[in-house]
């Protein structure tokens, strides 16, 4: 299940129809794991043509926090605290919408903190893709032209999460986060409030 060109055209189709004045916010949405970061860079290299694009990346919106608190969370406690998405929404979406450029801090899984030192950057123009689990939360939604639910299989998303590493840090990382992913699919109604949903591989778009 990867993406296909055929997946890459359909949806860099649906974003232009959506879009109008101002950037065109766009949420790609889906479980760890379903091919949202590769998606997202083949739909910037698609979209160039109609004006600029870039990705803005969740994961440097993650929460610093004590490891031992980060995969002890319940899914209801991680969904609340994991990630900073009111840093999300007045760092990017917010001044995107406005016509303004955005600058934001960097989660650094390294150092567990916010890097002062490389800020994101983001022209006001174009297309923006914020890609990751958790970036079309119902506080953030009203900001997108566009939700994107990426639809992969689980055992796949799993197979590819294992390929990344399976110690047993990251297997309990991993045991967190798909718990957490399925409560917020399932409490916030995403699959029913995403425009569009992609069945990865198949270049279904519906």
């Amino acid at each position: 299940m990867t993406v296909s060109s055929r997946d890459v055209e359909k949806l860099a189709g649906a974003i232009v129809r959506r879009s109008g004045r101002g950037p065109t916010l766009v949420s790609l949405e889906g479980p760890a794991g379903a091919g949202k970061t590769t998606l997202a860079a083949a739909l910037v290299d698609r979209l160039g043509g109609h004006g600029p694009a870039a990705v803005v990346h969740g994961d440097d919106f993650f929460r610093p926090l004590p490891w031992a608190e980060r995969v002890s969370m319940s899914p209801r406690q991680g969904y609340r605290r994991l990630f900073e998405w009111q840093r999300l929404r007045d760092q990017v979406l917010v001044p995107l919408s406005a016509g303004r450029a955005a600058s934001y801090e960097r989660y650094d899984r390294v150092t567990n903190g916010r890097r002062q030192d490389a800020p994101g950057r983001v022209a006001p123009t174009g297309t923006v893709i914020v890609e990751g689990v958790l970036t079309a939360r119902p506080e953030l939604a009203h900001f997108y032209r566009l939700i994107v639910f990426v639809d992969t299989p689980g055992d796949v998303c799993l197979r590819r999460l294992y390929a990344r590493g399976a110690d047993a840090q990251r297997l309990a990382w991993l045991r967190t986060w798909r718990a957490v992913e399925r409560h917020y699919f399932t409490s916030t109604g995403l699959r029913s409030r995403a425009h569009v949903t992609l069945v990865a591989g198949r270049g279904e778009v519906t």
